[in-house]
C-alpha cells in the first residue's frame, strides 16, 4: 500500500494515533526509562485562596493600569483590571482557568492559563475641532502564562498574555487594537 494513500484515510489515521497513545501508559514508560536518572520535579506554585494586587502593561495599545485578583481554587480565579490607553479608559472583569502543567523557558517554570471577560471602554477625543465621546462594551479572551518569581520574593508573580476583544469604538482615527499583548506583575497574599 502506498504510504501517501495510507494517511489520506482519516479513520485509519485516527485509529493509528489512538493505538499509539495506548503505549504511553505508566508500565511502558517505566520499563523504557528505568535505567535513566529521575528528572527533578519542577515546582508547581499554588494560587488557591490568594488575593493579589498588581499592574498590567499593554504593549500593543501602549497603556497601563492596576489589577486586583482572587483565586478561588487552584485553577479558577477572577480579576478586575483598569486601564488607560491614551484617551481610552477600560474597565474589565474576567475569569481565569489555570492549568497544572508547566511551561519551562530557560529554567523558569510557568503555568499556562485561559481567561474570558467583559470590558467597558470609554473614549473622549477631539478630532478636527469636533469633540467625540463613545462607550462600548464587549467580551475579551486571553491566553497567558504565569511565573512565581520566588527568587525575588515568594509572593511576586510575573505574567504575559495575548488577547482579543470583541468591541469596536465608533470614533474617527480609532487606533485601539482588538488584539493585545499584556505583561504584568502582581503580589499574591
Amino acid at each position: 500500500m502506498n504510504s501517501g494513500r495510507l494517511f489520506q484515510c482519516p479513520r485509519l489515521v485516527t485509529i493509528m494515533l489512538l493505538l499509539g497513545l495506548s503505549f504511553s501508559g505508566s508500565a511502558f514508560a517505566q520499563s523504557d526509562y528505568e535505567q535513566h536518572e529521575q528528572q527533578p520535579v519542577q515546582y508547581v506554585f499554588s494560587v488557591a485562596g490568594r488575593f493579589g494586587l498588581g499592574g498590567m502593561v499593554n504593549s500593543v495599545n501602549y497603556g497601563a493600569g492596576p489589577t486586583a485578583e482572587y483565586w478561588f481554587t487552584e485553577h479558577v480565579g477572577a480579576m478586575c483590571t483598569l486601564g488607560v490607553t491614551g484617551d481610552f479608559k477600560t474597565t474589565s472583569l474576567r475569569g481565569h482557568y489555570m492549568f497544572n502543567s508547566l511551561v519551562v523557558m530557560s529554567a523558569f517554570a510557568m503555568r499556562p492559563y485561559l481567561g474570558v471577560g467583559y470590558a467597558h471602554v470609554e473614549a473622549d477625543r477631539t478630532h478636527r475641532g469636533i469633540h467625540f465621546e463613545a462607550e462600548e462594551d464587549g467580551f475579551e479572551g486571553y491566553a497567558g502564562i504565569m511565573h512565581n518569581a520566588k527568587w525575588l520574593h515568594e509572593n511576586l508573580f510575573f505574567r504575559g498574555e495575548i488577547g482579543a476583544s470583541a468591541y469596536d469604538m465608533a470614533l474617527p482615527d480609532d487606533d485601539l487594537s482588538n488584539f493585545t499583548a499584556n505583561f504584568g506583575l502582581s503580589l499574591l497574599f
